[in-house]
């Protein structure tokens, strides 16, 4: 019985010791999660950057949806800083944004995809006073006229009031297998402000 209460009473004493000791201090590290400002937007597919307000800001523009039930296409602006151009009686489009004289600001010229696969159809829009303008009417040209190097639409270098644009016509053709053919013009046309 003496070596029991000599056990029991080290093994008091050696627990006792054993929750005597300090545990060495943690630290508890809290890393903060890493914060990364891209300047740069990822823009989406298919947009591009112009200075549609002459003032050297630069936004981007991009097709925002395609409606093909009711043949509508939307563009739309970064960050909505500019009002959506709705284009009537299309199935997509491709943009692009050429210089013209006549403007201080980029002018956005879309090429609107229609049902009839044959033509392609432009229209030209330059933001003045607040709104989307339209200084020529929309204009076709016929897939047999396009050229890899045909630039829809240009300065006219005689009238700098006038731009020149070219367009397709029917012709009757009788020389052609088919007796008809598609013919290439070009006009001038005023500025509509």
């Amino acid at each position: 019985m003496k070596y029991f209460l000599i056990s029991i009473l080290s093994l008091f004493l050696g627990c006792k010791k054993l929750n005597d000791r300090k545990e060495p201090a943690t630290d508890f590290v809290v890393e903060k999660p890493l914060v990364i400002i891209d300047k740069h937007p990822v823009l989406p597919k298919g947009a591009l950057k112009a200075d549609f307000f002459g003032t050297q800001d630069s936004i981007y523009a991009y097709v925002k949806h395609i409606d093909t039930v009711n043949e509508t296409t939307r563009v739309q602006f970064e960050q909505k800083k500019l009002p959506e151009i709705i284009i009537p009686e299309s199935i997509g489009a491709e943009l692009q944004v050429i210089k013209l004289k006549n403007f201080k600001k980029d002018v956005l010229l879309v090429n609107a995809k229609l049902k009839d696969t044959n033509f392609n159809e432009y229209y030209l829009f330059v933001w003045n006073d607040s709104i989307w303008t339209q200084p020529v009417n929309r204009f076709a040209i016929h897939k047999s006229n396009m050229m890899d190097t045909l630039v829809p639409i240009i300065n006219n270098q005689k009238d700098s009031t006038q731009l020149l644009r070219y367009y397709s016509v029917f012709n009757m053709d009788r020389k052609s297998e088919k007796k008809y053919s598609w013919k290439l013009m070009q006009e001038s046309v005023p500025i509509e402000e």
